[in-house]
């Protein structure tokens, strides 16, 4: 599954780390970093992650907690999709896949096409959707605003 150049993006869940907004503003930093800290309360050199993939050290506290990577640890498997339990009894999963609906993401297309050896496309199409459509910057799941722009945002939330 980690062929890809941003492989540190590809979750074993099927989110996109891209966009998550403690990955974005320790990328981008400025303003959006300084409010992200605020938000979490917590300084600007907290706010680090290389996403779900990247080296443990540079996970975000809320990812070095996540169930869904503690029950593929358990269970001896890497990715979801590698569990029996995936298509449709995980409860852990489905509580997940139905959260990161309401944000826009569809984890479980997503595993399907990290199965079939489709990683690379879908990041090139994340990578597309989580942009603003007025100055191209990457943005977060929930900004209402681009925090490069100001761009008032509408993410297709399918």
């Amino acid at each position: 599954m980690n062929s890809t150049k941003n492989s540190n993006l590809l979750s074993k869940c099927g989110i996109y780390c891209g966009a998550c907004y403690i990955y974005r503003a320790f990328k981008d930093g400025g303003e959006f970093l300084d409010i992200t800290a605020k938000e979490q309360g917590v300084s600007k050199e907290d706010i680090k992650c290389d996403g779900c993939s990247g080296p443990k050290e540079n996970l975000w506290r809320n990812c070095k907690k996540c169930s869904v990577g503690s029950c593929l640890k358990e269970k001896g498997y890497t990715v979801c999709y590698e569990c029996p339990s995936f298509e449709g009894s995980c409860a852990k999963y489905e509580n997940l896949r139905k959260f990161c609906s309401d944000r826009g993401e569809d984890t479980k297309g997503a595993l399907n096409r990290f199965k079939i050896g489709d990683a690379e496309g879908w990041l090139k199409e994340q990578e597309q959707k989580w942009r603003c459509t007025s100055c191209g910057g990457l943005i977060s799941w929930y900004e209402e605003k681009c925090h490069h722009c100001g761009h008032t945002l509408h993410i297709n939330k399918q």
